[in-house]
């Protein structure tokens, strides 16, 4: 490869060469499902990258009947989408088609060329075939270019880049644990601004109004917007009347409901507060608490309507409002109509009432004039007295969002709060003047630990881009200094080449001299086979279980998907009905 070693610029000593020359090749199959195990019988089983580690594969599961194994030292690849994250085989193991397994010679290390190929992992990529899930095969693998230096400069290369990688991760874990004390520090924030520690020396400084006399303000304002509802209902009243009564009859509205007190006994399992602050109900001070609900799927799309229609996944844990994920809207007769009830304001709190995870909490922003929400967020409408930062704040403190969890009904799989606890949840009261102190303390806070998680992330970003820069520079030879006294590669090529072709021949042999399986007489049946030979309909697991396909549900579904218009299928219940069309 003389021509390639003139475009590539290497470094005296080095050679190029296809890695299927340098290398064995083992392509993953998948072995009987039935050999699967997680009782340590067998080898250990790796199917893909959702085992890998940094260096070495997780042992999740193992199979009794491997067909394909790698050994320790070789190099794993995904060769199925993802393409080309690698790992580095421990033990004796078996792999799953979603995997490759790479044997060096030669007294190359795997590490060495498990290095080079995280070099090459956009290269491979872009070779993959594929629609749905795109892959790569033996053949792009065995003709994907290596660079191969002196082995003790390939020892050397690989000690200088764990050298510096562990001086990298030592870094790293630092940033990490300064990212995990900053989730903290919010925590504790929000802890202390709710049990009035943060505005301690404030309360000191000011005569704030009594409580008492905010709770009586907050009375009046309910009892005055209830009165001016039942007005306007009643002027809605008579126009219906005077129409003939021809639309919908107007919906008289229902007087605010208010939780009853916070008994003695929950106090005792609620934060101690300053004096001038009371612990009371939502509903005592929040007048609109409601819910949503999804409209017909047909109503709900990108573009569909004129109102924006929040889901859970648009929900944030800081605060903020995500609309760019998947934007859904409603038509505006929807909106004002069946989901009335749920129409929000600039300004609503709203929180997700279904998990896990509960705790997602996010104002409505002034994007839109209104908008909606689906059944399983619940908003809160602030006042003059309760202001809607106050509220945020509160419902992402932990010991908010454990309430919450505790009184939550339903499995592990999935927790939902009911809209009527929503109205039940203690929060401390306190002066309006207060409030807008909290605020101030805590966005000026939480925005310095934003900034430096923010920092943090790009640090950490720097680090991954030094790690590839780092690799960049071995296999270009500018991480070491060469040695003359290094045999050249080219010497390493024949040692390698006579490795691989002793290995290449032990496995004939061990494949001639290894016990014949006595095959059954019985024929491999397609799917179509299976089904003339039954006179009723099957399951599909069972055509799957008697079909050449009982080891390989991909294969049965790929034959299936063949035979088309050829095959009936009816649901019965939760299960898939077979037959032949007749």
């Amino acid at each position: 490869m003389e021509r390639g070693k003139q475009i590539y610029k290497l470094p005296e000593g080095w050679i190029l060469e296809d890695l299927g020359n340098i290398a064995f090749i083992n392509m993953g199959q998948s072995p009987p499902s039935s050999s699967y195990n997680y009782d340590r019988i067998g080898l250990p089983f790796y199917q893909g990258k959702s085992e890998f580690g940094d260096i070495y594969p997780i042992v999740e599961k193992y199979c009794s009947e491997p067909i394909k194994i790698v050994d320790s030292d070789d190099v794993l690849i995904s060769v199925r989408a993802p393409i080309g994250p690698t790992n580095l085989v421990k033990d004796k193991s078996c792999i799953g088609r979603g995997l490759a397994g790479i044997k060096a010679f030669g007294g190359m290390s795997g590490k060495f060329l498990l290095y080079q190929l995280r070099v090459k992992v956009e290269e491979l990529q872009e070779k993959g075939t594929g629609t749905t899930f795109k892959s790569i095969s033996k053949s792009i693998l065995e003709h994907s270019i290596f660079k191969i230096p002196p082995l003790n400069e390939q020892e050397r290369i690989v000690s200088k880049i764990e050298s510096l990688f562990s001086e990298l991760d030592q870094a790293e874990k630092g940033l990490q644990k300064a990212k995990m004390q900053l989730k903290i520090l919010r925590l504790t924030l929000l802890k202390s601004a709710f049990e009035g520690k943060l505005t301690e020396q404030w309360r000191k400084e000011n005569n704030s109004e009594s409580i008492e006399k905010l709770q009586n303000s907050i009375y009046k304002m309910r009892k005055q917007q209830f009165e001016d509802e039942l007005a306007l209902w009643k002027l809605e009243i008579d126009n219906w009347n005077k129409n003939g009564k021809k639309d919908k009859k107007p919906i008289k509205p229902k007087e605010p409901y208010s939780a009853p007190f916070i008994s003695n006994k929950e106090l005792k399992d609620l934060a101690d507060i300053p004096n001038k602050w009371k612990w009371v109900k939502t509903s005592q001070i929040i007048s609109i608490i409601n819910n949503g609900y999804t409209p017909k799927s047909e109503f709900l799309g990108e573009g569909q309507g004129e109102i924006p229609f929040i889901k859970v996944y648009n929900l944030t844990f800081n605060g903020v409002l995500d609309f760019t994920i998947n934007p859904t809207f409603i038509p505006k007769e929807n909106h004002q109509l069946e989901l009335k009830r749920s129409i929000c304001q600039p300004g609503d709190v709203l929180i997700n009432i279904v998990g896990p995870p509960l705790g997602k909490v996010s104002i409505v922003p002034e994007t839109y004039r209104e908008w909606n929400i689906n059944q399983a967020i619940v908003l809160f409408r602030p006042n003059e007295y309760v202001l809607s930062k106050y509220i945020s704040f509160y419902m992402q403190n932990s010991s908010t969002i454990q309430w919450l969890t505790d009184t939550a009904i339903g499995t592990a799989g999935q927790r939902n709060v009911k809209v009527s606890t929503c109205r039940e949840i203690p929060i401390p009261l306190c002066p309006v003047e207060e409030q807008e102190k909290i605020i101030g303390i805590l966005e000026t806070k939480l925005s310095l630990k934003e900034n430096l998680e923010k920092t943090i992330d790009s640090c950490i970003q720097t680090s991954n881009s030094l790690r590839q820069s780092i690799l960049k520079n071995a296999f270009a030879g500018k991480l070491v200094p060469q040695d003359s006294l290094d045999k050249p590669a080219s010497e390493l090529l024949k040692q390698i080449k006579a490795e691989k072709e002793t290995f290449l021949n032990k496995q004939i042999v061990s494949k001639q001299n290894a016990p014949k399986k006595i095959k059954k007489m019985s024929k491999a049946l397609g799917i179509e086979e299976v089904l003339k030979n039954s006179t009723e309909p099957m399951s599909a697991k069972e055509v799957w279980q008697k079909s050449k396909h009982k080891d390989n549900i991909e294969d049965f579904y790929a034959e299936l998907k063949e035979l088309g218009d050829k095959v009936n299928e009816v649901k019965k219940g939760l299960e898939s009905l077979l037959s032949l069309k007749q």
